[in-house]
């Protein structure tokens, strides 16, 4: 949901808010692959405090909006006792303005008390400065009909309307709320959680059924999940005994082994960027040394005397499993990531197990995958040791569609033997689904038969992978595939949340090996990407333009400049230019596709006159450059901001002359609250310095909010001056253009006007000294320390230069460029161009007199004369305008120096793999994730730096009615897959991509894999994890929904299709391919 703006409500026991915007997305319904776009002007209410739903009676809610982007929220209601009506709402206009509700004139008593509903509504919208007229009619044809809490609660009736808003169309929602009757409210079970003790006990060993099993930071993700499993004590499924081997038993373990704890530092230092070394070399040596050590005594006796409690035959089997912190998370999967071993059928078989196990903890992709997640290396594990069942059959059921997130269906997937052939993606399993109505009823819609060409079967000296002859048979009936399906609803109700479950029947008993939260399901299509950060767009009325804006902020924003830099440029706007300020959203500078726009109706302009005057195309000029202000656009203008008051007029004048007068007074406060900001060396913990730069952007305020005012004076100058060359005529003339452009021609901009004077300065000191042709030969980063070698005066200027200009760049608000002096080969090239073509900057300009003599427009002397006053006002103004831009670029500097000393510490501690992921997290989550680690975090801004290419290329128009549409956006649904050589498979990640493809079967040839390549592999286990962040789209001729490829592919957002036969024989390394996984297929483009 794009948020538009907040209106916070308070009562005496609640208070919340009413949340204008849009909800906006693509939308498939049913089977169908056709999306449609949707973009909805909605309301979203939210309140805190004691509830009023057990006393309300009956309910009204009306939601309007009009055609011009007027909002009208009402919600009345009756309560059982006492009060039989309140009245509450708000309405946002369409000149951003949020008035509040005084009064109403319908009556809830008079509208279908019996649920007769009336054709037509009429209601006066009192606020405390307008009143709205809304006739609604009600579209009955179309009424939908539901209910709160399932047969519990209220009955709803949701009818569309069209409607009447002071004579603009509009659409409508309104929804009657009735109380059942003798109704009563459901109230859920308590869901199922961790328990949080402190300080933590001391266990080594907890049984699954103990109590403080459920204590997640003693027994890891996994032990924590079967815990509260083996506490449900249902009789439709049952959870093998075991127990766990806790973190404190790793801790001692640790403690006893120093050279353990020196090899795991090891390697915390080598992914923190401390120390030098190879990775994985240094990983496979931590791996053999907790192999080769023993269990401390003290560990070992606890599990001997652990496994004396059970049944004393091993030959069934033990299971032992890692149980790391963060895995089988609600944030995270870590699918695979370490060690299980199955089939243990002696103590020292379990001895040797848990070892290994913790030494997964450091294998190379184990450790890769954490780096990649930004979770600390040195961390804990538990073990989970459990006893096996010799399954009949096994496999998974996710209780939502991993794929498709469709709510309403199930997916089982299953094979005969032990279900680790269905999670590794070994072998084809039967696939089912199961179709789910909102009340729990539950059907089979589709049975898929796979080829189960691998079984795994418990042997009597372990596990062993075997064929099977029933390959042609269902390893499921329709009883047990229904039975997995009430265990889904019921695991779901008691954790609160979709799951992933593991189960196995044996002897028609079911019994559940695993639950985890389905982690895909809360990740970010690019779409949401692409939108995240959205303006949002109420009406096709709105007008956006990228004039002017485009000039200092060429390409897409990071993510971390649109929520820091620019947020406070457009507060500086919000404050000056509009004189509304709302920090909850954009009106002036808004975004869109992570593009910044500047809103013509908002802020350009918001002074409206009835009829579009010569006088009213001036500021186009200034802004555009041509007239841009038409009848069309006037008649949206007055109808959404309404013709501006002589006050508002005089007011606004006062402003810009206040500013006029106080012109140089405000250059000196946007100097003073630069050096204010002081970000260069940054030392000290990570949330003090994360303060220091929150609190330097209240100084950037200023400073924008200086330059603001500056560059308002510098277009109130050239306003007056292009008045004053009209005398009164009524259209601009060539003439007049000519003219104008002579004018600010003349203007000296000091500032800017010195860079290319000391360029050329430094390209003649290279040619005088008869070293331009060698010099034009080198390389960018060969050229600086061949200047400071070969030519030292040339160097002496560049050094001066960048003392004086180096804050300055390409894309100077954009935090995660470069500015000159942090990387001086920018100026190379053109150092080199000036070297080469032995050219001057020449200073043409004119004189105040010479250029007015030439001016062709004027009629009178003393047009000429008060041009001429006019000219020496303008050229300062610039000037100043000038200046203040400088200050304003030299403080967004500053703060980007701070970004980039934030970026390298949390690198240094682990919570980063890269400096440069900083730049594609908000302002917010970049304090969330220094607070507390957050992989969700990390994976957002992995997923944002691949996209950020694809938004630097997108190109808008300059002028954008409506919902901005890029000139070159590459339409994945016009992406032509050729006949020849496409391969379909199932689709287990959404998305189209074009790119390269990388066809290799093993990991002896990943130096074939290119960064953006589609990989096209036979099948992908846990060594392919750290090569997926390079990839843009997966392609695997084996596995399924749950396999490694898929659930990996999913976490990264990959667009990823399986089981694409001879996919590695149709295509070759290099091919350009198109990857569609919203139908499972690839082809050439």
């Amino acid at each position: 949901m794009v948020i538009l703006l907040l209106s916070i409500i308070s009562r005496e026991h609640q208070i919340g808010f009413d949340q204008f915007g849009a909800l906006k997305g693509l939308v498939k319904i049913g089977n169908d692959s056709t999306e449609y776009y949707l973009n909805l002007p909605c309301c979203r209410k939210k309140d805190f405090g004691i509830g009023d739903r057990f006393i309300v009676n009956r309910a009204l809610k009306i939601l309007i909006v009009d055609e011009y982007g007027n909002l009208i929220h009402l919600i009345l209601k009756s309560f059982e006792e006492g009060c039989s009506q309140v009245n509450h709402g708000t309405v946002y206009t369409s000149d951003y303005k949020l008035l509040t509700l005084k009064g109403i004139d319908i009556r809830l008593v008079d509208i279908a008390p019996d649920k007769v509903f009336p054709e037509m509504m009429t209601v006066h919208v009192q606020t405390e400065k307008r009143v709205f007229k809304c006739i609604i009619h009600l579209n009955k044809k179309r009424m939908t009909t539901g209910a709160i809490d399932r047969k519990y609660g209220y009955e709803i009736f949701n009818v569309p309307a069209e409607c009447d808003v002071n004579c603009f169309q509009g659409k409508g929602i309104v929804e009657f709320w009735y109380k059942k009757k003798g109704s009563t409210f459901y109230i859920p079970l308590p869901r199922l959680h961790e328990k949080e003790v402190s300080p933590l006990p001391n266990d080594l060993i907890v049984d699954m059924q103990s109590d403080h099993a459920k204590v997640l930071s003693m027994t890891g993700g996994k032990g924590n999940s079967l815990a509260l499993l083996t506490s449900l004590n249902s009789q439709m499924f049952s959870v093998p005994e075991g127990f766990i081997v806790t973190v404190n038993s790793y801790k001692k373990q640790l403690a006893k082994y120093p050279e353990l704890r020196k090899a795991i530092s090891s390697i915390d230092d080598i992914c923190c960027g401390k120390s030098e070394g190879v990775l994985e070399n240094v990983c496979k040596r931590s791996v053999e040394l907790f192999k080769s050590s023993k269990l401390a005594e003290e560990i070992e006796e606890a599990i001997k005397n652990q496994l004396k409690i059970y049944d004393s035959d091993m030959k069934s089997g033990w299971a032992v499993r890692s149980s790391a912190i963060r895995e089988d998370s609600e944030e995270l999967s870590a699918a695979g990531q370490n060690e299980t071993f199955l089939g243990c059928q002696t103590v020292e078989q379990i001895l040797d197990s848990v070892l290994a196990c913790w030494g997964s903890l450091f294998t190379y992709q184990s450790v890769k995958y954490r780096w990649q997640h930004g979770l600390p290396i040195q961390s804990d594990m538990a073990i989970v040791v459990q006893k096996m069942v010799p399954a009949d059959c096994a496999g998974v059921l996710f209780t939502c569609h991993p794929t498709t997130c469709n709510p309403q269906e199930m997916v089982v997937t299953s094979n005969f033997g032990l279900g680790e052939t269905v999670v590794s993606g070994e072998s084809d399993p039967d696939t089912f689904v199961i179709r789910r109505t909102w009340d729990g009823k539950l059907s089979i819609s589709s049975s898929s038969l796979g080829l189960k060409n691998i079984v795994m079967k418990m042997a009597t000296d372990g596990v062993k992978e075997i064929s099977d002859r029933r390959a042609g048979q269902f390893s499921l009936s329709e009883e047990q595939v229904l039975l997995l399906g009430e265990v889904g609803i019921r695991l779901e109700e008691a954790f609160g949340n979709p799951r992933d479950i593991e189960w196995a029947f044996r002897e028609g008993n079911l019994y559940l090996l695993q639950s985890r939260p389905i982690t895909t399901l809360s990740l970010w299509s690019d779409y949401e990407f692409d939108h995240e950060t959205d303006s949002p767009i109420l009406t096709n009325t709105s007008v956006l333009t990228i004039a002017n804006v485009k000039e200092v902020i060429p390409n897409s924003m990071t993510i971390l400049t649109e929520t820091s830099v620019i947020r406070e440029v457009d507060a500086s706007i919000q404050k000056f230019a509009i004189d509304n300020y709302d920090p909850c959203s954009s009106k002036g500078l808004r975004p869109f596709m992570h593009h910044a726009m500047l809103d013509v109706v908002a802020s350009i302009h918001k002074n409206v006159a009835k009829e579009v005057h010569v006088s009213s195309l001036i500021l186009d000029l200034a802004i555009f450059g041509h007239p841009v202000l038409d009848n069309k656009l006037n008649h949206i203008l007055i109808k959404r901001n309404g013709i501006t008051p002589i006050i508002s007029k005089v007011k606004d004048f006062l402003r810009v002359i206040n500013a006029v007068l106080k012109n140089k007074q405000i250059l000196k406060e946007s100097v003073e609250a630069a050096k204010r900001i002081s970000l260069e060396e940054l030392k000290g913990p990570m949330p003090i310095i994360y303060n220091k730069i929150k609190e330097a952007l209240k100084d950037l305020e200023i400073v924008a909010l200086c330059h603001s005012r500056t560059s308002t004076v510098s277009v109130f100058y050239q306003v007056v001056a292009i008045n004053v060359l009209l005398e009164r005529q009524s259209e601009l003339s060539t003439d007049h253009y000519a003219d104008f452009a002579a004018i600010l021609s003349s203007c000296e901009d000091v500032v800017s006007a010195e860079i290319p004077s000391y360029l050329e300065s430094i390209s003649k000191i290279v040619r005088d000294h008869g070293l331009a042709e060698e010099f034009c030969k080198l390389k960018a980063y060969e050229a600086i320390e061949w200047l400071e070698q070969n030519c030292p005066e040339a160097n002496k200027v560049l050094l001066e230069f960048l003392n004086k200009h180096g804050h300055r760049n390409l894309g100077e608000f954009e935090v995660i460029e470069k500015s000159w002096a942090e990387d001086p080969t920018q100026l190379i090239p053109m150092l080199q161009a000036n070297a080469r073509n032995e050219k001057k900057v020449q200073n043409s300009k004119h004189t105040v007199d010479e250029i007015v003599a030439k001016l062709k427009s004027p009629k009178s002397n003393i047009t000429r004369h008060i041009v001429k006053y006019l000219m020496k006002k303008i050229r300062v103004a610039v000037g100043v305008r000038e200046q203040s831009k400088s200050e304003f670029i030299r403080a967004t500097n500053k703060i980007r120096l701070g970004f980039r000393a934030l970026g390298k510490q949390m690198v240094q501690h682990g919570m980063l793999p890269s400096a440069e992921l900083i730049y594609h997290l908000t302002l917010y989550e970049l304090g969330e994730l220094i607070n507390e680690r957050n992989p969700v975090l990390v994976t957002r801004a992995v997923r944002r730096q691949r996209l950020y290419s694809k938004w630097k290329h997108l190109r808008f128009p300059e002028l954008m009615y409506g919902i901005p549409v890029p000139e070159n956006l590459e339409d994945r649904h016009a992406m032509i897959i050729s006949d020849a050589g496409v391969c379909r498979g199932t689709p287990v990640c959404t998305g189209v991509v074009k790119a390269r493809a990388c066809v290799i079967n093993t990991l002896e040839e990943i130096d074939k894999l290119q960064t953006g390549d589609i990989l096209i592999t036979y099948s992908t286990d846990i060594g392919w994890s750290p090569y997926f962040p390079m990839l843009s789209g997966l392609v695997t001729e084996l596995g399924g929904l749950v396999s490694h490829g898929a659930v990996v592919a999913r976490e990264y957002g990959l667009p990823c299709i399986v089981g694409a036969k001879d996919a590695t024989t149709y295509f070759r390394t290099g091919d350009t391919v198109i990857l569609n996984g919203d139908i499972g297929q690839i082809g050439k483009g």
